[in-house]
């Protein structure tokens, strides 16, 4: 196995852990510009390694009380058709594009999401005021979080980026009175449930390399560890900056 792999999944999880945002993000052009990976394999293999870290980190911030279930709720009902709609898109392209095309295509579309997702994020800094009131004192909009559940379904299983690049930047324009950290919970405790399903449907396509999936997951989970502990220690203002330089630089890189 790769030691690479197992790098790169420990520096992806931290930043799973930490922010919520990045992981998918961050690693498809890992493996896209560094490994040599083709768009359409990093995309499933992408998924396959997100299933653990998604999984361990909406358990890890569900017991610290980070997660609205009830956001997290209606972005899955929104999110789990809107995510077999994707799958049948990818199939439907896979069958009628060229492969050269299709590759290309995935690799452009990957790095576009991630540039949206940024000046999405950049606004919401810029609209969202300094301070979160209750929760239970504001209007939750379930049609609204679950169209966003089903926008991010569709582009999840396409392209592999946005369980949390795009969720968490929508769900602030629509929420904007929620403390970050709440929303942030739920875009994981959503991604938890999503992120398997894509991973079924490219399974079924033949888009993933099990044992690169496996050393990026052996090295993402102590990451998600990691990161979640420090989640507890660094200040909101300081995720901001992060979130954003990291997210700019993988969508440039791709596009």
């Amino acid at each position: 196995m790769d030691p690479r792999y197992s790098l790169a999944g420990f520096a992806v999880g931290t930043a799973v852990g930490l922010t919520g945002i990045g992981g998918n993000a961050l690693l498809a052009p890992i493996l896209i510009l560094f490994l040599g990976v083709s768009p359409t394999l990093a995309v499933g293999t992408d998924l396959a390694y997100g299933v653990p870290t998604k999984i361990l980190a909406c358990i890890l911030h569900s017991r610290q009380r980070n997660v609205d279930w009830f956001v997290a709720k209606w972005l899955i009902i929104g999110g789990l058709p809107g995510g077999v709609a994707g799958l049948v898109a990818f199939a439907i392209l896979r069958a009628h594009i060229p492969r050269a095309q299709l590759e290309a295509g995935i690799k452009h579309g990957i790095g576009i999401a991630i540039l949206v997702a940024c000046v999405g994020i950049a606004a919401t800094w810029l609209l969202r005021g300094k301070t979160a009131v209750d929760a239970t004192a504001i209007p939750r909009r379930p049609w609204t979080i679950a169209a966003i559940g089903a926008l991010v379904g569709v582009l999840v299983c396409m392209t592999s980026v946005g369980s949390g690049s795009v969720t968490l930047p929508l769900l602030v324009f629509a929420l904007p009175a929620y403390a970050i950290r709440r929303l942030i919970g739920a875009e994981i405790a959503f991604s938890a449930f999503l992120v398997p399903l894509a991973t079924a449907g490219h399974i079924a396509f033949g888009n993933v390399n099990w044992a690169m999936a496996a050393g990026l997951a052996i090295g993402s989970l102590p990451g998600v560890w990691l990161g979640t502990r420090l989640s507890r220690l660094i200040r909101e203002g300081w995720l901001r900056p992060i979130i954003f330089a990291l997210l700019a630089l993988s969508g440039w890189r791709l596009v």
